[in-house]
């Protein structure tokens, strides 16, 4: 008996099962089963002679590749779904990827900002120390300059008074 003749008893087999009942496990469904299947097929098919073709049982090869064909729309159907999913977590990541640079970038702006305004605030106060201090050195000297100034107006004049306190008592003698 042929593997297709095998695949169809097989298979009508678990046709006339009830509809309830537990099908065994088929693992001659798989897809890749299935190609490394028609691959072996093809490999044992027996050559043509003088040319590169093989003879194969027509009927065997429609069987594997409609079994190839009822299994593939499962499978891409996964394999859609990982897509879906890959695209999905990739738009998503770049949602958030965006989001954090906007977020980075407001951020650093704002620093910036702050950062000048402080840069700012730093120069004006060191140009405000500088003339405060400035301005103490200013009034420093002018307060030493008066105070002499007055001292020795008033040495002056409590010299002129010793003079006229000295002549004054001179002239009582």
């Amino acid at each position: 008996m042929s593997e297709y003749e095998g695949n169809r008893t097989h298979e009508t087999e678990a046709q006339e099962q009830p509809r309830g009942a537990a099908r065994p496990a088929r693992d001659d469904r798989n897809v890749a089963t299935l190609l490394d299947r028609l691959e072996a097929e093809m490999l044992d098919a027996k050559s043509v002679p003088f040319s590169n073709k093989c003879m194969v049982e027509r009927e065997e090869m429609l069987f594997l590749v409609r079994m190839i064909r009822e299994g593939l729309p499962e499978e891409l159907e996964r394999a859609r779904w990982v897509l879906q999913q890959n695209r999905q977590l990739i738009n998503q990541a770049r949602r958030e990827a965006d989001t954090i640079m906007r977020d980075a970038e407001v951020q650093m702006a704002r620093m910036i900002d702050e950062h000048e305004v402080t840069q700012q605030a730093v120069n004006s106060a060191s140009v405000m120390i500088e003339k405060a201090n400035r301005q103490s050195s200013e009034i420093r000297s002018g307060a030493i300059s008066y105070a002499r100034e007055m001292l020795t107006n008033l040495e002056n004049h409590l010299t002129d008074i010793l003079v006229n306190i000295s002549r004054n008592k001179k002239e009582l003698e």
